[in-house]
């Protein structure tokens, strides 16, 4: 039998971080793609101290630039993104996860990989590059 595996937001919250995600609210309705992204830059917030954009695409799916070249898409129920690191053929690796916060916790690893190799400093700018790539490219 097929079954889903269970979701963080549908636990009690436990990553003692304080933020305002929704992790801890109960199985009352599902999150939104965008209310699931709100989230996961939630928790990139208060546990990774990395700011996130989060944005909603024409699909209904939702966004969350989290470096320059590190988007994490969501469609509400879990999150994929396309890793820095390459597989043993040299290929983009494609992540998933299917609870908050481990999703959090894997881009974070992502993002200090990426600030690692930054040669050139942003100022804050916001990542709208990334928004613009990925109006027009099927992730999966």
């Amino acid at each position: 039998m097929n079954t889903t595996p269970e979701r963080d937001d549908t636990l009690a919250c436990g990553c003692g971080c304080g933020c305002e995600c929704r992790c801890g609210s109960g199985p009352a309705s599902p999150p939104t793609a965008v209310e699931y992204a709100q989230d996961l830059a939630a928790v990139l917030a208060e546990l990774h101290h990395i700011r996130a954009d989060v944005h909603e695409l024409t699909s209904g799916n939702a966004i969350v630039s989290v470096h320059h070249g590190l988007l994490a898409y969501t469609d509400g129920e879990r999150f994929w993104w396309t890793s820095p690191e390459l597989n043993h053929a040299d290929s983009p690796l494609l992540s998933s996860e299917l609870t908050l916060l481990a999703a959090a916790k894997q881009l974070a690893e992502h993002h200090a990989i990426l600030s690692a190799k930054d040669d050139v400093v942003r100022n804050g700018l916001p990542l709208l590059a990334d928004v613009i790539r990925a109006e027009h490219v099927d992730p999966r």
